[in-house]
């Protein structure tokens, strides 16, 4: 087997490790780190981005009780203050009905212990006795009717289902998810883009957005800036809006933000 100069394997070697990089370079996805992590942007002047809604949220059971109804499923719009879901909570009343007529009695032990004192007939030891269990059973009293206010779950927001986590008839624990939500009333457009952009990018700077999805490019606007700047990718976070809000886009879609060359 004949050796190499170290000189000659080395270059040999170079050789190898660069190929494929050269191979991706000149393929058309190349990953750049300046966009959301998608395909690098066509342009010195353009920046990949995500739309997002306006709030998503899940909601959570704040009673462990049977779900009685859940009128709207995935996909379904809704309007605010409307009930998402309701659970069963006959058990929960009954508890509140009994801890009320426990407060009634407890009560009026107190005002009879009270007159029994003016007489001399009761302790002032006794009072304070009385006056403690009519504020122990209050207290149950309030705890119950807390309880019972998340026995309907309303909506937040004007918006749509995004995810049911639970069903009818089943009985979630406590705190456990049961729908995730979205207000898509109105879009956010999710950029990252070159930190020297701040040289020009300010709020209310238009682009042109192109929705990967749709084929379709829509009018938008940057709307406020990121706090910080990356220092390792020397980037920042742009937030923007549509000028008008498009029916046909959704949260999540992708696109290309393309704005003007600046004047510099």
């Amino acid at each position: 087997m004949t050796k190499l100069p170290l000189a000659q394997t080395v270059l040999l070697s170079a050789h190898i490790i660069f190929a494929p990089a050269l191979a991706l370079a000149e393929g058309e996805a190349v990953v750049d780190s300046r966009t959301t992590g998608a395909v690098a942007a066509n342009s010195d002047f353009d920046a990949r981005g995500v739309v997002l809604p306006n709030a998503e949220i899940t909601l959570g059971a704040g009673v462990a009780a049977k779900i009685e109804k859940m009128p709207f499923k995935a996909g379904q719009a809704f309007t605010e203050g409307e009930a998402l879901v309701v659970f069963d909570c006959a058990r929960q009343k009954a508890d509140l009905r009994g801890a009320k007529s426990s407060l009634t009695k407890a009560a009026s032990v107190y005002k009879s212990k009270r007159r029994l004192k003016k007489r001399g007939a009761a302790g002032s030891q006794e009072v304070r006795e009385a006056a403690a269990d009519v504020a122990t059973t209050q207290a149950t009293v309030d705890g119950l009717r807390e309880v019972l206010r998340y026995c309907d779950i309303k909506a937040p927001f004007n918006g749509r289902v995004l995810e049911r986590h639970a069903d009818p008839f089943e009985i979630p624990a406590a705190n456990a998810p049961v729908m995730t939500v979205v207000d898509d009333s109105s879009l956010e457009l999710d950029l990252i883009v070159p930190s020297t952009w701040l040289r020009w990018v300010k709020p209310g700077v238009e682009f042109d957005f192109s929705v990967d999805e749709l084929g379709t490019s829509f009018r938008a606007r940057v709307s406020r800036l990121g706090a910080k700047v990356d220092a390792v990718s020397q980037t920042i976070k742009i937030t923007g809006a549509f000028v008008n809000r498009p029916d046909s886009v959704l949260a999540g879609m992708s696109g290309t933000a393309r704005f003007a060359k600046p004047n510099q």
